[in-house]
């Protein structure tokens, strides 16, 4: 019975060690020959390299040297292979700072490499045939902490932003495994010949130890994930999470110092009393209109408690605050309103809010992160979108489509529903359609439910 479901494009060839020299793959060969041509065999090669050189790091100065070594290597791979000089962006630039308080002081360096810290691609093989143009883009930003053998699969994009901090032993991982994939030694095989994305936004933090997995595609700036935890989700804008990526704690007044004044590094290195800044930022939230208290007029189905929304550049505080019992995501292109929309699920002791400022016409998140999934069903049950017409085309319409559930719903401005309904089918064949008018923030919105032709 079992050889109805052998997928005959595989081959299976049993090697003969003693007939074979010491390589016996493919890309062991072109790993280790001075004629290859091959663009990802080099890439991979350079990495092993700098991850070799790393170890005889010692000093502070150290450090700093290696991560000008990493830059150059990179920047060498990319002329060697004629890509564009932002292929590979590593920032090294300003001046090593030295922090004195009381009676200490703290060294705040630019962008550098610990001991043991490296980038690596364990899953090359799968990507044999990669012209150089599809090699993953690395970009690194000022004072960039990479501690004692923290690691990165590069494997897919990089990119971490200025002030970001890997502690020791913390890994990002851009690799998963399918439960209906080949079981233990032959499950490597699956999903890896793309692997997806990360960004590292300014100020994140990754604690010791800790793992980030395939699904965390998006670690919000100044977001601290906890010590030893695995967290396979992403992470929203001025949020503390634990194991899993369960919320602990938000950080609206560090949002409110951050993103309502032009702050530097050596300005936030000069802030010791957070909680002043709190206290004032309170002084502020309490003050502002309470928009947040007005009451939307949603069907019983959309508010059901434990569902899950996407809000896309929301309108106002009071367009979230409709959903007080859903799982809540939001993603703008501006993070303006975030120090706002984290304290009041604060203040209402929700934590299921998560904020992110990527917003892009091209891809949109899962409820569990990142973009790239197979074989699974998820999705949002309701997208609320706020954006205009010109911001809403007939590509961004089927995203929204691609991330609502079978049954899920669109919420959009009722002046959109002709805009909507002549976007037609997508695709698969799965259309917005109009279902019932409500009123949202007080204007006028319209329930669009995703049907398929």
């Amino acid at each position: 019975m079992i050889t109805e479901y052998f997928d005959t494009s595989i081959t299976i060839d049993a090697l003969d060690i003693s007939k074979v020299d010491k390589l016996l793959t493919r890309f062991e060969s072109e790993l280790h020959s001075d004629r290859s041509s091959s663009p990802i065999a080099a890439y991979a090669r350079t990495l092993r390299g700098l991850r070799k050189e790393v170890q005889s790091v010692q000093t502070n100065k150290d450090e700093i040297e290696f991560g000008h070594t990493f830059k150059e290597r990179l920047l060498s791979l990319a002329k060697e292979l004629q890509l564009p000089d932002d292929h590979f962006s590593i920032d090294v630039s300003g001046e090593p700072l030295l922090v004195r308080e009381e009676r200490g002081e703290h060294l705040i360096s630019p962008t550098h490499f610990e001991n043991g810290a490296y980038f690596s691609h364990p899953h090359a093989d799968h990507q044999l045939d990669w012209r150089a143009d599809e090699l993953p883009r690395i970009k690194i930003g000022q004072y960039v902490r990479f501690g004692r053998n923290a690691s990165v699969n590069a494997g897919g994009d990089v990119t971490i932003g200025n002030g970001a901090w890997l502690s020791p032993g913390s890994q990002l991982l851009r690799q998963d495994h399918d439960p209906y994939g080949r079981p233990s030694v032959g499950s490597r095989t699956v999903a890896m010949t793309k692997l997806p994305p990360i960004t590292l936004e300014e100020y994140a933090w990754v604690g010791r130890e800790t793992l980030i997995g395939w699904g965390a595609d998006y670690l919000g700036k100044a977001s601290v994930c906890a010590t030893r935890a695995f967290v396979n989700t992403w992470v929203g804008d001025y949020s503390i999470t634990g194991d899993r990526g369960r919320i602990i704690q938000y950080m609206p007044f560090k949002a409110y110092a951050l993103e309502y004044s032009d702050t530097s590094l050596r300005d936030v290195l000069r802030i010791t009393d957070w909680s002043a800044i709190n206290t004032a930022w309170l002084e502020t939230y309490r003050s502002s209109p309470a928009d947040a208290q007005t009451v939307a007029e949603l069907p019983a189905d959309i508010l059901r408690k434990g569902a899950s929304v996407l809000v896309i550049a929301p309108s106002g505080l009071n367009v979230v605050s409709a959903f007080k019992h859903q799982k809540i995501d939001i993603i703008d292109g501006s993070r303006k309103m975030s120090p706002y929309i984290l304290q009041w699920a604060q203040d209402n002791g929700k934590y299921d809010v998560r904020f992110r400022a990527d917003l892009n016409t091209r891809t949109l998140p899962f409820p569990t992160g990142g973009d790239v999934h197979y074989r699974r069903t998820i999705g949002y049950d309701t997208v609320v979108c706020c954006l205009g017409i010109d911001e809403l085309s007939v590509g961004f319409l089927n995203e929204i489509k691609r991330v609502l559930r079978t049954s899920g719903k669109l919420i959009a401005p009722t002046s959109l529903v002709d805009h909507i309904s002549q976007a037609g089918a997508d695709e698969h064949g799965f259309s917005l359609t109009p279902d019932s008018d409500l009123t949202l923030a007080g204007e006028a919105y319209t329930i669009f439910a995703r049907t398929k032709s």
